[in-house]
Parts: C-alpha cells; structure tokens; sequence
C-alpha cells in the first residue's frame, strides 16, 4: 500500500515537472514571438507620447511667442506713428517752420467729395478769420490753398484749377501766377514775353499775395510755351498732393490780403510797362 502511493506521488511530481517545463517552454517561445510586436507597440507609444508632448510644449510655445509677438507688434506699430509724425515734422528741414507764430499745423480730416482728391477738408478751421485765402505747406514745399468762408476749413491743392498763387521763377525772380492743372503739374501764366526763363528753373513763392511766406519750393519748369501776349510755364510740383495728411498753414497776413485777381492785374501792368 505504502509502495503504492509513493508510486503514484512519484508519477504526481514527475508530471508536474513535466508540466512547467512545457509552460515555462511555452512562456518563453511566446515571449520570444511577441516581443517584435510589444517593441513595436512600445516605439509606436513612445512616438505617440512624445509627439503629445511636443506638441503641447510647441502649443504653449506659440501662445507665448503669440502674445509677444502682440506685443512687439504694438511697439512697432507705435513706433511707425512716431517715425512718421516725425518725418511730417523734421523732414526736409521742416523745423523751421515751428519758429514762426503764424504757422499752424493742420490735418486732413476727409475729401470733400469721394471721386475729387483735389479738396479736403482740414482742421482747426475754428482758429481762423472768415473769408481769407491762406498757404498750405507740405514739408517744406508748397502743396496747396486753404480758404476759410461758411462751413470747415476747405484745402484747394496743386492738382486742383482753382489753387493759384503768385510765384517767381529763377534766379532773376521773373514773376507769374500758379495754376493747378494735375497731381503732378502746375502752370504758372503772365510771364513777361520778352522774360528769359528756361526749362530747369526752380519755382518760388513771391509771397507778393500775401498766401505764402517768400521762397518756399514750388516746383521745375519742364516746359515753356509762349502765348499771344505772355509766357505759360509748365512745372512739375515737388509736393505729393495724392497723399495729404499733414499741412503747415501760413495763418498771419502782414496787411489786407489782396484777392488774385489783384494780383494778376498788377503783374500785367508791371509787364506791359515793361515791354513798353
């Protein structure tokens, strides 16, 4: 009996051992077949987790740079404002303007209508006298009128026919009276026949009407045509009427302005005396 069970206990361990090793056999054969498939599932995880991470990081990244960039942008944008409010001011020597008391700076508030770029309308039109023909000033060069009546204060620019003013032409100062006539161009009729300007003359206010200070740059002569009784000047304007934004306005007048048509009368009188 004793014989017995120990066979049997025997046969018990015996299969037992036998088992194991079969699964431990098993185990590491599956192991050995899966382990491809667990490398490429932890890569692949792996992948996955960084991406995340990077992508989160790179998310908050770019909120970061975003709000900077905000940032930066608001300093560039102020500083624009302030290069170009100083280019309005200093460019071309705009400074001395500011020493004189009758010298107000304007701004262009609109167009006075949508399909005209030749009037505007401009402020501190309140701080005038009514009815006065007054210079308009763009850097340092001549861009245009400004005539204060009923109503804002209205600029009549170079392009526009109705901008005139007295001007002098060349070294010799041979006078004449401006005429709008485009963006680019004016005329300047009543010159003397017998005067001898040339193409390539510079154009001066005269200050003669009371409008404009003296001397300040009108334009070139490009060309000259002669007329039954006078001489027309073409000239090309230094000022860039298309793009108004800022004016300096010659407000004081040194005694009662007279209107242009006064003006015009006196330099043919002065030339028919001197022709004759």
């Amino acid at each position: 009996m004793k014989t017995s069970r120990l066979i049997i206990l025997f046969i018990f361990i015996t299969l037992t051992i036998l088992l194991l090793k079969k699964e431990e056999s098993f185990q590491n054969n599956f192991a050995l077949l899966t382990l491809p498939i667990k490398q490429s599932y932890l890569e692949l995880s792996n992948s996955i987790q960084g991406a995340i991470d990077k992508y989160l990081n790179q998310a908050e990244s770019i909120e970061i740079l975003k709000d900077e960039n905000l940032l930066l942008r608001k300093y560039l944008y102020q500083q624009k404002i302030n290069l170009i409010e100083l280019k309005q001011l200093n460019q071309y020597n705009e400074k001395k303007f500011n020493n004189f008391n009758n010298i107000l700076r304007v701004q262009t508030i609109s167009y006075k209508k949508l399909n005209d770029f030749s009037q505007i309308y401009l402020t501190k039109g309140e701080e005038l006298g009514e009815d006065k023909i007054y210079g308009l000033i763009q850097k340092n060069v001549v861009a245009g009128i400004a005539l204060k009546s009923d109503g804002p204060l209205k600029g009549i620019l170079l392009s526009n026919p109705i901008c005139q003013f007295s001007t002098f032409i060349g070294d010799k100062k041979t006078p004449g009276i401006a005429k709008g006539i485009n963006a680019q161009s004016i005329e300047v009729n009543f010159i003397p026949k017998w005067s001898n300007i040339k193409v390539g003359d510079k154009v001066m206010t005269s200050g003669l009407d009371n409008i404009f200070l003296p001397e300040i740059p009108v334009g070139i002569v490009s060309n000259i045509l002669t007329r039954s009784t006078y001489k027309t000047a073409i000239v090309k304007t230094y000022a860039d009427v298309l793009h108004p934004s800022f004016f300096y306005l010659v407000k004081e007048v040194l005694h009662q302005p007279e209107d242009l048509n006064t003006s015009r009368m006196k330099l043919e009188n002065n030339s028919s005396k001197e022709i004759e």
